[in-house]
């Protein structure tokens, strides 16, 4: 192979490494105010009997997303948090419990599931991301409860009463995140499926309303073959031109 042939071969397969991975970014998303605009939730607790809607938690946190570009998105970090007021209006209790029955429910969890799990779509202004069933989820945190009576707790919440826990670890391996659709401005939102779960111990059927607010992102760096082969490229060039010099 003549040296021009070889510094062409070179060249070629240098641009071609640069140009594959090049359009992968790494973004990230935040959920937590100032930064981001946290989701909600829509939670019933199916423990009592019959079955009472909860106030509406937060979905706090942040989401660390890798997009290769190619319509496969990946999951770098993961910290949804879980922010709960629970104060159930003594008119859904009293039918159940009798007058003067109230909960209050304070927790904050943070919910992880397996990084390296990946998705199809674009994470790109007008994307979206169909993320599915995901599994790998573990939960920690503090939960608080107080409640007349307080089998509402012991019972329904699953809560010592009066007394500041770890929160209960989910009951479910999956779960479905749904679909995400990002918009001009690179902001997530999306509406999970139904999902039975413990949360905060008993059992509840949740749907997890999320957002995430586009905070940053960059291109990852050249691959190592990319550079490589640069390198070589650039090499045999100025060796060919040295030779013209000579």
């Amino acid at each position: 192979m003549g040296l021009r042939h070889l510094t062409l071969t070179i060249a070629f397969v240098a641009a071609a490494a640069l140009a594959l991975p090049a359009s992968a970014v790494i973004k990230v998303y935040d959920a937590t105010p100032p930064h981001g605009t946290p989701g909600d939730e829509l939670a019933y607790a199916v423990t009592l009997c019959p079955t009472i809607r909860v106030n509406p938690g937060q979905q706090q946190g942040s989401f660390t997303l890798n997009d290769n570009g190619g319509g496969t998105v990946t999951i770098a970090d993961w910290n949804q948090q879980r922010v709960v007021l629970t104060n159930i209006s003594t008119a859904q209790l009293t039918p159940v419990f009798g007058p003067g029955s109230f909960v209050f429910v304070d927790s904050k969890n943070t919910l992880k599931t397996t990084l390296g799990q990946t998705a199809s779509g674009s994470t790109a202004a007008g994307g979206s991301v169909d993320w599915g069933v995901l599994g790998g989820w573990t939960s920690t945190g503090l939960a608080f409860c107080i409640a007349s009576p307080q089998t509402i707790c012991t019972s329904g919440a699953q809560i010592p009463h009066g007394q500041t826990v770890p929160v209960p670890p989910i009951n479910s391996p999956t779960y479905d995140l749904g679909t995400w659709t990002f918009d001009s401005n690179g902001n997530f939102q999306a509406a999970s499926a139904y999902i039975w779960g413990t949360f905060n111990g008993g059992v509840s059927n949740t749907q997890s309303l999320l957002r995430g607010s586009f905070v940053g992102g960059g291109v990852p760096a050249i691959p190592l073959f990319g550079v490589g082969a640069l390198a070589v490229g650039l090499a045999v060039t100025g060796a060919r031109s040295a030779l013209r010099r000579k």
